[in-house]
């Protein structure tokens, strides 16, 4: 259907201009011949589709164009190149060469059923210069001849009106048939011989070459076949020999003509004498030709003698407005210059004759635009071809002064410096520069392509230099220009802070207007020193409102590192330079580092600490903000943290000031009913998603935002579905959304893809910065792959680009790293004695130290001695948790090192067998000495009874009852209550449910140790923390199995209380003794 509707407008055309300039085919009885002949074909073929297939074609074209679809598109369709076709017809009224390649493509790649040879016939009509007028003849022939191709690939024996439509294309294109004879002998052999018409059109194609030779062994085969010559014939010779320029050749032919009674001085003779002066160089007598003409020449004729005028070498302009003058006023006032001109003009440039089409569109009129009508239509086409035919700037800026002037496209110069921005950027400013010359205002956006183009090419002087240029066309540069365009690029730059300030200065960017900018990326990066340096040096006054994000991401890594202090001296510097004295700055920010999704908001006591240390500088927050933070932190807090709540709410009092008014936005945040995505809990982001996804409305924001939170808060296969369908829409990656991504292959243990997006970041966001615990996250991961020097060089790389902050803050990353590098080590085959000596866990550690990522930790000694117990050395084991011991004062995997020598003691045959080595054989014996050696160690270091609290747990986790009671009612055996209470704890949350009531059936009698009923307490409510009623539930079946055991009251109600919550129906002996009734 979309390609049955593009031939009828192309025929509608074709007839509407015949009906203006006479009939523009070549017949005997017209001798008007100079247009473009009417295509063969008569109508256009349906598509070989069902109606039901082109409903469904057009259906998806609709939801294609509403859809966000980014992903890699398969190869157009036959439809959808013909749709292609078409509406570049309708608006340029000419075809596209690269959508008829695409056709020719579909047809040599044999897919059966897409095009017709009624559809191959009409393509073949069209290659002719007012429809392709971008190629040379050559390149027609081309086409024609690989459509030609097709056609008898598809079983289409040619028909006559092939073969004439044939001849036409060579006509059109003025090329010479080779050999006319095998043509006619192929004609004759499936359509007979050829007739008079037949040879008439043979020789309007050799007298339109110009080949005369050719056209002279036509006559003679004529004569032979007593076929009479016609006017229409006589007109042929006529140009001919003006295409030769051959004016004798012209006059024989005219006297012929008078011989047989033909009337002379007719339009068509009179443009066909015009055109052979024109060619041999007399355009005096070709100006008396149209001066004396005693009939108007048609629309068509002119046209043709216009051509003839353009294609001599040197143009005469009064000619060419001789020739304009004498064409209807109706046909050149249209929007945009008449489609035959266009088509002229197009086929001009592409020979290299641009100051010929800058001639013949300034002899044309202005159009007459009414009001609403487009006025920056016309020429629009021309300008683009000027850049498609690779002619110089300096001519192309002619002509579109030559159209604002002639008042006939008033934005020219416009539309000009647009296809320079996106076609030849290198062109651009001298666009720029013409259009500020004509008198119209220069923006900054004007010159956003132009930077990226200067950072590819030159770097970040060539950035500079365009600023540079940009104050000198009056052109200053605004805020948006600098933060998204300009500062993001200057990362060598930003290094040095105070030099990039004076480097912008120097370039007509004042300070004032830099440093905001600048600051929101030194805050962005956690540079504190610089930004602290900068507010020293620059009096500058601040709209702080701009850098309230920058700095809620440094409150994240000031809350990680508790330096808080820093942060607080940061803020009051800031407040000192703030341009609204009366607006609370410190409460903004507040309520946005408290915003939900953040951790801040769960951790009042990190508020707490923040808002301490403001105070103590005299800060000052309106009442407005007090109470929406002092309402947040009541929301966090638990019960043990009322204390908390009421140390806030008396520093906040402190901090009040009625005079400060918190901004609309901030304040909204906290009391509007319409939340930004940002600002969304994780199900109200998967709420908005559905509803995006059924408005068929962009969903790219919350998905990016979702995904990072899912992350974030763990549930990775969530993760990897917004993933895929973040990669489906191709949505734009920030560079917050890598490093999420980044997390999750992280987590999901995929090497290959997290070093695929590690290497995205680096190369898309080079000045970002990656968290320290996901660079020591993705360490392991390396580790874990067996590429342990890889890893180190990640984590040497970042020391040495970037200050390291290391500490509790990523403590537990590093005690993850260690741990894959004690398996990696333990994993590796021995190569010789000295790899059997060597711990490369604790060469990692002293790596990680020597950056400053990590100190000396008792968890982090941990691994160290892991390592050994891996490799099934136990005296090594032994031996470096003694000298870590005398070293450090540490006592790392003391639980276990106990636990595992109790069980080696009582001779545990599994245990034994993973410590025989070709060294040693670990023997209960052995064991109890290393556990004497140990126990001595860590009474060294910690006392007596903080290591019979440890050896007490150990006997209840691996030792025998007999051996724990013995234990415990040794009357010398003194332990740390507070340390034994506190393990205890420590275990119920790990989950040793078995060792705990070992150690609670050991304590029973014995008051002096543990109370038994405070074990079972401390399960139970681990439980209730969890709400694992079924744990609870079996606990409690245990301790009733056992007959010496009272379970208390509390724990009962505990108990029913864990049960109701769950919605659980309470059995009846629970219900009997907590008295339910």
């Amino acid at each position: 259907m979309q390609r049955a509707r593009l031939l009828p407008s192309l025929c509608l055309r074709w007839q509407r201009l015949g009906q203006l300039t006479g009939s523009l085919a070549c017949s005997p009885s017209s001798g008007q011949r100079y247009a473009i002949a009417k295509s063969p074909v008569g109508t256009f073929p349906a598509l070989l589709v069902t109606s039901s297939q082109q409903q469904r074609f057009l259906s998806t074209e609709r939801k294609t164009s509403r859809r966000n679809n980014t992903s890699p598109r398969p190869p157009a369709s036959i439809e959808e190149v013909w749709t292609q076709l078409e509406t570049y017809y309708q608006q340029h009224s000419l075809l596209n060469y690269d959508h008829c390649q695409r056709v020719l493509e579909h047809l040599q790649a044999n897919k059966a059923g897409t095009v017709t040879a009624e559809q191959v016939h009409f393509l073949l009509g069209s290659c002719v210069p007012e429809l392709l007028p971008a190629q040379s003849a050559q390149q027609r022939l081309q086409l024609f001849q690989n459509l030609w191709k097709q056609l008898l690939k598809l079983g289409q024996q040619p028909t006559l009106a092939h073969y004439q439509t044939r001849l036409q294309v060579l006509r059109q294109n003025r090329l010479s048939l080779p050999e006319h004879r095998s043509l006619l002998a192929e004609i004759a052999i499936y359509h007979g011989a050829a007739d008079a018409g037949l040879y008439s059109e043979l020789l309007d194609v050799a007298c339109s070459a110009g080949n005369m030779r050719q056209a002279s062994e036509l006559l003679a085969e004529m004569r032979e076949h007593s076929f009479a010559l016609t006017e229409r014939n006589f007109h042929s010779l006529l140009l001919g020999h003006a295409r030769n320029g051959d004016l004798a050749g012209t006059e024989s032919v005219v006297a012929s003509m008078r011989s047989a009674g033909i009337q002379l001085g007719t339009s068509t003779t009179e443009a066909l004498r015009f055109e052979a002066l024109v060619e041999s160089g007399q355009l005096e007598r070709a100006k008396e030709v149209v001066l004396q003409a005693t009939s108007s020449f048609s629309h068509a004729q002119l046209l043709q003698m216009l051509r003839a005028v353009l294609a001599a070498k040197d143009v005469d302009v009064q000619l060419v407005q001789q020739l304009v003058s004498e064409m209807p006023r109706e046909f050149l006032t249209g929007l945009d210059l008449p489609s035959v001109l266009k088509s002229l003009c197009i086929q001009l440039l592409h020979e290299s004759r641009p100051q010929v089409v800058i001639q013949l569109v300034g002899a044309l009129p202005a159009p007459n635009h009414t009001q609403n009508q487009n006025v920056d239509e016309y020429g629009s086409l021309l300008l683009q071809e000027f850049f498609r035919a690779n002619i110089p700037v300096q001519e192309t800026l002619q002509f579109a002064r030559q159209l604002v002037q002639r008042g006939q496209n008033p934005r020219a110069l416009h539309l000009l410096v647009e296809l320079a921005l996106r076609r030849l950027p290198v062109a651009a400013l001298s666009c720029l520069e013409a259009l500020a010359a004509a008198g119209e205002e220069l923006r900054p956006h004007y010159f956003w392509p132009l930077l990226l183009h200067h950072y590819r090419r030159e770097g970040e002087s060539g950035m500079l230099r365009l600023i540079s240029e940009m104050q000198r066309l009056r052109v200053e540069c605004d805020e948006e220009t600098l933060r998204q365009y300009l500062l993001p690029n200057l990362t060598q730059s930003l290094t040095q802070p105070v030099e990039s300030v004076k480097a912008l200065e120097a370039v007509g960017v004042k300070p004032s207007q830099s440093l905001g900018p600048i600051l929101g990326i030194l805050l962005q990066q956690h540079q504190l020193p610089e930004v602290q340096e900068l507010l020293k040096r620059y009096p500058t006054r601040l709209d702080l409102g701009t850098l309230l994000q920058p700095l809620c991401s440094l409150a994240v890594n000031a809350r990680a590192t508790k330096r808080y202090e820093s942060f607080a001296q940061l803020i009051q510097a800031l407040q000192l330079k703030a341009l609204q004295r009366e607006e609370d700055f410190v409460g903004a920010l507040l309520l946005q580092m408290c915003g939900p999704q953040t951790r801040l908001r769960q951790d009042p006591a990190a508020l707490l600490s923040f808002v301490h240390e403001l105070q103590r500088l005299e800060l000052q927050i309106s009442p407005t903000a007090a109470e929406a933070l002092l309402s947040l932190a009541r929301q966090a807090v638990t019960k043990t943290e009322e204390d908390i709540s009421q140390n806030l709410a008396k520093i906040l009092q402190k901090m009040r000031n009625s005079k400060l008014t918190l901004p609309a936005d901030a304040a909204s945040l906290h009391g509007g009913f319409i939340k930004h995505p940002r600002d969304m809990s994780l199900d109200e982001l998967e709420c908005h998603l559905v509803e995006l996804e059924a408005k068929q409305l962009n969903p790219r924001g919350v998905l990016r935002r979702l995904l990072q939170l899912t992350v974030r808060s763990g549930r990775l296969e969530r993760a990897q579905e917004l993933l895929a369908k973040c990669q489906a829409l191709k949505v734009q990656s920030s560079a917050g959304m890598l490093a999420s991504i980044l997390d999750l292959h992280i987590k999901l243990s995929d090497l290959p893809r997290a070093q695929k997006t590690l290497d995205q970041l680096r190369s898309s966001y080079p000045a970002f910065q990656l968290d320290e615990h996901k660079l020591i996250d993705f360490a392991a991961l390396l580790v874990r792959g067996e590429q342990l020097k890889a890893a180190k060089q990640l984590l040497r790389q970042r020391s040495e680009n970037h200050k390291i902050v290391g500490g509790d803050y990523v403590i537990k990353n590093v005690w993850q790293l260690l741990n894959n590098v004690a398996q990696m080590a333990a994993s590796l085959p021995p190569s010789g004695p000295e790899e059997k000596s060597r711990n490369h866990t604790s060469e990692m550690l002293d790596f990680l130290r020597g950056l400053g990522y990590c100190q000396s930790h008792n968890a982090l000694l941990g691994p160290v001695v892991r390592e050994w117990l891996l490799k099934g050395d136990l005296d090594a084991a032994v031996e470096e948790f003694q000298r870590l011991a005398t070293k450090h004062k540490h006592t790392p995997l003391q639980f276990e090192m106990l636990s595992l020598l109790v069980r080696l003691g009582n001779g545990d045959e599994e245990e034994l067998k993973r410590f025989q080595t070709s060294k040693t054989t670990t023997t209960p014996q052995t064991a109890q000495q290393h556990l004497s050696s140990v126990t001595s160690t860590v009474s060294r270091v910690h006392g007596s009874a903080n290591m019979n609290s440890a050896l007490l747990l150990a006997l209840a986790e691996s030792g025998t009852e007999t051996q724990l009671r013995r234990l415990i009612i040794n009357p010398e055996f003194r332990i740390n209550h507070e340390l034994l209470l506190k393990n205890c704890e420590h275990l119920g949350q790990e989950g040793a449910v078995r060792t705990l009531l070992r150690l609670a059936r050991g304590v029973r009698g014995v008051q002096r140790t543990i109370d038994e009923q405070k074990i079972y307490d401390l399960l139970l409510g681990q439980f209730c923390r969890s709400n694992d009623y079924e744990a609870a539930l079996n606990l409690f079946e245990r301790l009733e199995a056992d007959d010496e055991l009272k379970v208390s009251q509390e724990f009962l109600r505990n108990l029913v209380q864990l049960l109701n919550v769950n919605q659980v129906e309470i059995p009846s002996g629970i219900a009997l003794r907590a008295q339910i009734r």
